[in-house]
């Protein structure tokens, strides 16, 4: 039986692990539509789901948890798979000697402290931690910045031999710092799997932390069956968390991930998946780990408590042109409940979401920022807030959309083309969805751009277009918290005709 349930376990773990990669890593965007939704599984964006009021997917999470352990990090979490993967590929090189584990004595004090952290930062207001330990949005940004420019330059050389098969892609969204710290989560995270197995997950990620507290009381557990048990050590040494002492005979189900390695190890059924509480416990539950258990929980119930009823611990921006995505309400909210997984980066058909560096602060590093060098945000399109599974941009339709001014266009005279060169351009004239920007009578029967504020919803395709070398003469700044723009009129919205274009 438990042979079937580990080989389960390893079909699903890695068909899941396809799925959800292909989310942040597909080119084509057929597949990452297909699955978008494996990503409303994880944990972190089921739990910000659930302060934004829809919390049926956390809920379901921590149930599962109660009744089966941390099945979460070996069935769902995409690091906890690619912890197993590499620790597959790294026994491959290793001998048999060094292919086996041994029992360590659990990092209580390094878990439950970054836990509390994470914790005390999110009563302050800020994700800024678990937004760097996450291990959902380390993955995203794993796959977004490795995995998908890997797919990129696979698809250009193939564009390069055979053009008629092949589309040439640009690198639009990926940037120097998100590329690096992608780049060192995935190595920390090798480095750790091929020596150690679970260990990330069971001393730095504070989603281990929290679900190990709550597997310690789960019906179903990994069991020692000591009338059996002829400490032979097998169980132990297939043990990639770590968490089974069998000459003590116990194993901590607080680690325990639900690999059934060891399980399948044994060759007396000493141990196995059963109900925890078929009998009464001889000893009472140890009461230093009850009392970790009440501290733990009450702090990161008195975390969400306060990050729901609170106020929001602002952080100004100083780049005016920091522009938040549609949805994001404000840059205050996106750094409340953003933690920075990239689906939307990934999902954003016109490629002008990028991760920040500094435009929003040192705390809002790597979060979505619109940049409107290689493209503008369609007026209709509604990608990004429907596949954040955060709801740091919140679902929005198309005519809700439209409405929504992220940002306001300043229009620069000096920089413009007509004042230059003395010709006509128009182009941020035409390519405004809502004739914020019109042309007007300038001199010598030449026309210049003029912008309502009140019709412009800062979709940046006024910024892309214009000409203007080497400031461009139009450009969008961000609403720090976004507001609502007047709809045009139909009369607004219709064509202008420019006989001429200067550049």
């Amino acid at each position: 039986m438990y042979k079937n349930l580990r080989r389960f376990r390893i079909v699903f773990a890695i068909l899941f692990l396809i799925a959800i990669t292909l989310v942040f890593a597909d080119i084509n965007g057929n597949a990452a539509l297909f699955f978008k939704n494996t990503i409303k599984l994880q944990f972190v964006p089921a739990l910000f789901s659930a302060l934004a009021g829809v919390a049926g997917i956390f809920f379901i999470l921590i149930l599962i948890t109660l009744l089966f352990g941390r099945i979460y990090c070996s069935f769902l979490c995409p690091t906890g798979i690619l912890q197993d993967a590499v620790t597959f590929i790294a026994n491959i090189f290793k001998n048999k000697k060094k292919r086996r584990y041994s029992y360590a004595k659990p990092h209580r004090i390094l878990r439950y402290t970054i836990m509390t952290l994470v914790a005390a930062l999110l009563i302050t207001g800020s994700a800024t931690l678990l937004l760097k330990l996450d291990p959902y949005s380390n993955y995203g940004r794993i796959a977004e910045n490795i995995f998908r420019p890997v797919i990129i330059s696979a698809n250009n050389a193939g564009a390069s031999l055979f053009p008629t098969t092949f589309y040439h892609i640009n690198y639009q969204t990926f940037t120097f710092g998100s590329i690096i710290y992608a780049l060192l989560i995935l190595i920390a995270i090798t480095v750790m799997s091929a020596m150690r197995g679970r260990l990330f997950c069971n001393t730095v990620c504070p989603v281990g932390s929290l679900l190990g507290l709550i597997s310690k009381y789960s019906i179903f557990r990994i069991i020692i069956k000591k009338s059996k048990c002829t400490h032979c050590r097998l169980c132990e040494l297939a043990c990639k968390s770590q968490c089974i002492n069998s000459k003590n005979e116990q194993v901590d189900s607080s680690r325990c991930v639900q690999c059934y390695n060891c399980t399948v190890s044994c060759k007396h059924n000493a141990i196995g998946f059963q109900y925890a509480y078929a009998k009464k416990r001889k000893q009472p539950i140890d009461a230093n780990k009850r009392k970790a258990f009440i501290t733990s929980a009450g702090i990161l119930s008195a975390a969400l408590i306060a990050k729901i009823f609170t106020p929001k611990l602002r952080t100004a921006t100083k780049n005016t042109k920091a522009i938040a995505p549609p949805g994001a309400e404000s840059i205050d909210h996106l750094k409340q409940y953003c933690t920075a997984c990239h689906a939307c980066i990934a999902k954003c058909p016109s490629r002008v979401l990028r991760p920040a560096f500094d435009e929003y602060g040192f705390d809002g590093f790597l979060l979505p920022v619109m940049d409107y060098k290689n493209g503008y945000c369609n007026y209709d399109c509604t990608e990004c807030s429907n596949v954040c599974p955060n709801y740091a941009l919140r679902p929005q339709t198309q005519d809700e959309k439209k409405k929504i001014q992220i940002g306001k266009a300043n229009f620069v005279e000096q920089n413009c083309i007509v004042v230059l060169d003395g010709t006509d351009c128009g182009a941020c004239d035409e390519h405004c969805p809502t004739k914020a920007v019109h042309m007007v009578s300038f001199r010598d029967g030449l026309l210049i751009p003029e912008v309502n504020a009140d019709l412009c919803v800062g979709c940046g395709g006024c910024e892309y277009i214009c000409p203007g070398r080497p400031e461009k003469a139009i450009f969008v700044a961000g609403n720090e918290v976004h507001q609502t723009a007047t709809l045009p009129s139909q009369q607004e919205q219709e064509e202008k005709t420019v006989t001429d274009f200067g550049f």
